[in-house]
């Protein structure tokens, strides 16, 4: 984790689960975050495997110059990736696995901000995966932010947080699929194509 937003909503996540495999929306105190709010999301676990945004901080706003509350998260993304966050977030909730993220994005014809996310599951009404709790921060901050809207968003690398669950890993046809059926390597990381697929450790 290099981004400070994304180290303290983690830590501040950690701390309230315990012992338990995820805590409970209704946990979730804003003040206790207040610094990395504007990098903050929330996600319903929905039928449809949309993940609409139930709160969208500003700077994520900012980034797509437009409200984002109520849009399906999978709309962020290009088809093919659809699929892979799709797969990914459900991964976040059936598993209470947590994931951290790279990403990037960028108006058409502009350079490439980088982002990092994480993905931490939530309990709500009793159900364990019917919330996700994020971040998403820029690495940088672009001269366009808030100017021109980002297109969709390009996933760059992936690492479990729970060493627990297996790291994830994409088939050639950019399927999300648990590496469980591949055999490990020794290295700290697998690269497939142009993303970089990281181990699992806490």
């Amino acid at each position: 984790m290099r981004q400070s937003a994304t180290h303290e909503l983690f830590t501040y996540w950690n701390h309230l689960r315990g012992e338990r495999a995820a805590p409970d929306r209704a946990e979730i105190d804003p003040a206790a975050i207040r610094g990395a709010l504007a990098e903050t999301f929330m996600l319903e676990v929905d039928d449809a495997h949309q993940f609409p945004l139930r709160l969208s901080g500003t700077r994520i706003n900012a980034l797509f110059c437009a409200e984002q509350k109520r849009r399906p998260f999978v709309e962020l993304w290009s088809q093919n990736e659809a699929r892979n966050m799709a797969a990914i977030l459900l991964t976040v909730g059936d598993a209470s696995c947590p994931i951290l993220a790279g990403a990037a994005a960028a108006p058409t014809g502009y350079g490439e901000v980088e982002l990092e996310l994480l993905f931490l599951p939530l309990r709500y009404r009793g159900e364990t995966n019917a919330r996700i709790l994020g971040s998403l921060a820029l690495v940088s901050k672009p001269p366009w932010l808030g100017l021109l809207p980002a297109d969709r968003l390009m996933l760059r690398s992936l690492r479990t947080l729970n060493e627990n669950v297996a790291p994830l890993a994409w088939n050639a046809d950019l399927e999300m699929r648990s590496s469980a059926e591949t055999k490990p390597t020794g290295s700290a990381f697998e690269q497939r194509g142009h993303f970089r697929v990281y181990r699992g450790g806490r």
